[in-house]
């Protein structure tokens, strides 16, 4: 998960500016690198390391890029492509063909691609790759077809069928061509990763998420359906979209990743959050909860809900610590359990012998839950804890994951919860008490599909049922195994 953003402005003195602003609001989506590149008559700069944007860009680095007097930038806020992070790996992306070519592209990407060594031999003879960062093989495709077709729509309209059914992607590049400096934009055709434009102040911009459009004191034009382009030149700014498609965008950007003031096709991702909230109450209308709290920071929204819903007091109880980290993609799993004990703190008087309800997003391995807020909430006194979840039951795992092996179902919170035995034949209920116990609290309260859905629309709820945007193709075996066993459980 990136943040991305590119902005086209001519004659326009605080482009970098907007780009700097603008791709700090995504810092939530990445916290291990940064990167900008600027794009003028001159050629294409680029500014990159490891770090927060805070600590790679700083004014000396905006001054220098707009004395360029840049018409694009784009900009990359990134989760590290490797376990350890690498500043080769770090986006945007120079494309480095074998041979002289008039085209020079620089690219950055939110997405992922699945087994890519075929596409990878194949560009080799043609292209010298850097990095083992997959947006260097598809800005190698990119930076083919538009040498063989001219900066057109024909090259996105290849590039995407290329990647139809092995990878999610919302980019953007730019483009020098020794004359012109253009910014292209470019997602698939399922619209998987979030992506958005925008025009403030006649700088057209366009980022994952909308928060980097109020960041500079504009408001979403809207959110880009599958396979859409752009170009912009200096001829104008030019949107199609290149395939129509079922679209199947990620749920699970409304439920976790997206900040809570962000639209997620059309509506604010804090409202679906606390409609999840009121949804989660209308199906357990019961509770011995005194008090709701939310697990901070995403808790916050399911738990406005879940208060509104049972009327109880809403308590900010739990504080995420200064030195937090985020351990969302930590693989080892002693190493997040000893890295969430440093999130949370807790005010006692306000647990102290209390029946608490607690909302979270989700429940993916557990250990946050397990090992930090619910520890820390019981340490602080709490008498009886309730444990509410916005989103269903995670049977699977992400396909960003899968490179990781049978690892990465296993260590699933429900999959541990019925070890040796069979998550899939279970009732709720029977899921919630298993649940439960391994994280060590009284009650888990999962939210259903059907109402998730209700609020969020339809999309990919990969997690829940195995509704992935990747074809079966390209699947591996173990997890075809264990979605055959998922389905003929469920007699679907």
């Amino acid at each position: 998960m990136d943040g991305i953003v590119g902005i086209y402005a001519l004659n326009d003195p605080e482009l970098v500016s907007k780009a700097f602003f603008a791709t700090g609001a995504c810092q939530h989506r990445g916290k291990a690198s940064t990167g900008l590149a600027v794009a003028s008559r001159r050629g294409i700069h680029i500014h990159k390391h490891l770090g927060r944007i805070a600590e790679v860009i700083d004014y000396h680095i905006i001054r220098t890029f707009e004395h360029l007097e840049p018409v694009a930038a784009i900009g990359n806020i990134g989760y590290t492509k490797r376990r350890i992070p690498e500043k080769i790996n770090v986006e945007p992306l120079e494309i480095h063909p074998k041979k002289d070519s008039r085209l020079k592209v620089v690219l950055t990407m939110d997405g992922y691609l699945l087994k890519e060594d075929d596409i990878r031999a194949e560009l080799e003879p043609d292209y010298r790759f850097e990095t083992n960062n997959k947006t260097e093989i598809v800005g190698a495709l990119l930076h083919k077809y538009l040498s063989e077709d001219g900066i057109g729509f024909e090259a996105g309209r290849r590039l995407v069928e290329r990647m139809e059914g092995r990878a999610t992607f919302a980019m953007t590049a730019l483009i020098h061509d020794g004359k012109e400096a253009y910014l292209l934009a470019l997602n698939d055709d399922k619209a998987f990763e979030p992506f958005c434009y925008a025009v403030i102040d006649g700088a057209f911009v366009v980022c994952s998420e909308s928060c980097s459009h109020r960041r500079l004191g504009g408001t979403t034009t809207r959110e880009y359906d599958g396979a859409e382009m752009t170009i912009c030149s200096s001829n104008g700014i030019e949107t199609r979209r290149l395939i129509e498609r079922e679209m199947m965008p990620d749920i699970f950007q409304a439920v976790y990743f997206g900040n809570v003031a962000s639209l997620f096709r059309g509506k604010e991702i804090f409202q679906i959050r606390r409609e999840l909230g009121l949804e989660l109450t209308r199906h357990y209308p019961s509770s011995r909860a005194e008090v709701v709290i939310p697990n901070p920071e995403s808790g916050w929204g399911v738990s406005v809900g879940i208060a509104e819903g049972l009327k109880k007091n809403l308590y900010p109880a739990l504080i995420k610590l200064p030195q937090a980290v985020r351990t969302f993609q930590e693989g080892v799993r002693k190493a997040r359990s000893q890295e969430v004990g440093l999130k949370f703190g807790a005010v006692d008087s306000l647990l102290k012998g209390k029946n608490i309800a607690m909302g979270d997003d989700s429940i993916v391995r557990g250990t946050v839950s397990e090992g930090g807020s619910v520890w820390v909430a019981y340490n602080a006194g709490a008498k009886y804890l309730e444990f509410w979840v916005s989103y269903g039951t995670m049977f699977f795992p992400s396909f960003k994951e899968w490179h990781r092996g049978l690892e990465c179902l296993q260590e699933l919170a429900v999959q541990r919860a019925f070890e040796g035995d069979n998550p899939y034949d279970k009732s709720l209920d029977e899921i919630n008490m298993a649940v439960a116990r391994l994280i060590g609290v009284d009650e888990v309260r999962y939210n259903v599909i059907e109402r998730v859905r209700k609020v969020t629309g339809e999309g990919s709820f990969q997690a829940l049922n195995a509704s992935y945007p990747i074809a079966e193709a390209f699947w591996p075996d173990w997890l075809k195994e264990e979605v055959e066993r998922y389905h003929r459980c469920q007699g679907t």
